[in-house]
């Protein structure tokens, strides 16, 4: 089995097989059995207050794009963001690489090392090292990037037990096709409810089912059943879309802009996209000053 790597303030480190694990487990093998594969530290910043923890799932242009929301809400000019988010082409080649960023607290402690593993389906990175105070003014949230060959995630579905991110901060809460007569409506916030009644309204007027639209507006997503309603905002948008594509929300300093993306394992063709409702939630703390959605 494979051995463990440590980076120490920016160096290599990581890719593991935990010892000592339940011999009815599977081991957890990255890649071919006895294959080590070497992780490059991209960038490391493990005294830096970082923002709200998330982990990350890099292996497209798109997601490269989608990552660089989680900085967007950040004061200060753009040369204060990590050197990833004013420099993307540090995550090409995501044919051959994928990356792995991730924001943790580590209370009143400043890591001195990073590495991750892999058990099963789940990577589990960590920050080690440094010393714990008792007390501080702030709680440290260290931000890490590691690039690993791609078949180091295969199969992979979790980060640290929570379902990976590859899409940025924000979720697709649904989207519903309109009628062909309708015109393309302005991109909005729908975060009141009453917002999303008049929108349902303009949208039948113009012939599409105003129950399916209403009943998109008003869907449940996973950040709504974790933060609640009162820390989210909501947002429509008009999109050109196949039935299976996958539907995004980039979250930029000064626009948000929704985008469909074809599905590479799409189980429908679609000879070509037709307009539809897409609905997006993100958390407040991530919307820019001033932000506004665009088409």
């Amino acid at each position: 089995m494979g051995g463990t790597r440590r980076a120490v303030l920016g160096t290599v480190l990581a890719l593991c097989v935990l010892a000592g694990c339940d011999a009815r487990v599977e081991p957890p093998e990255v890649g071919p059995a006895g294959v080590d594969f070497d992780t490059e530290v991209v960038e490391f910043d493990p005294s830096g207050f970082n923002g709200p923890p998330f982990a990350a799932l890099i292996d497209s242009e798109s997601s490269a794009e989608a990552f660089a929301g989680w900085f967007a809400s950040r004061r200060g000019s753009a040369s204060t963001l990590p050197r990833v988010v004013q420099q993307p082409e540090l995550l090409g080649d995501t044919d051959t690489y994928a990356y792995l960023a991730m924001v943790t607290s580590t209370g009143c402690r400043a890591p001195t090392s990073a590495e991750w593993g892999r058990v099963g389906t789940d990577l589990r990175p960590e920050f080690l090292g440094g010393v714990d105070h008792p007390e501080c003014v702030r709680a440290y949230t260290p931000f890490v990037v590691f690039k690993v060959p791609r078949a180091a995630i295969d199969g992979v579905t979790t980060v640290g037990g929570v379902a990976a991110d590859s899409d940025g901060p924000a979720e697709t809460v649904g989207s519903v096709e309109l009628s062909p007569t309708a015109p393309a409506f302005t991109p909005r916030e729908v975060t009141d409810p009453a917002r999303r009644t008049e929108l349902a309204d303009e949208l039948s007027a113009t012939g599409s089912d105003r129950t399916r639209v209403l009943a998109t507006l008003d869907h449940t997503s996973g950040l709504l059943d974790k933060y609640g309603p009162t820390t989210l905002r909501r947002y429509a948008f008009p999109v050109r879309s196949c039935p299976d594509d996958l539907l995004v929300l980039h979250v930029g300093r000064t626009e948000l802009r929704a985008r469909a993306l074809a599905r590479v394992d799409a189980a429908l063709t679609c000879e070509a996209p037709t307009t539809h409702l897409a609905v997006f939630d993100v958390r407040s703390l991530h919307i820019p000053d001033g932000a506004r959605p665009v088409s």
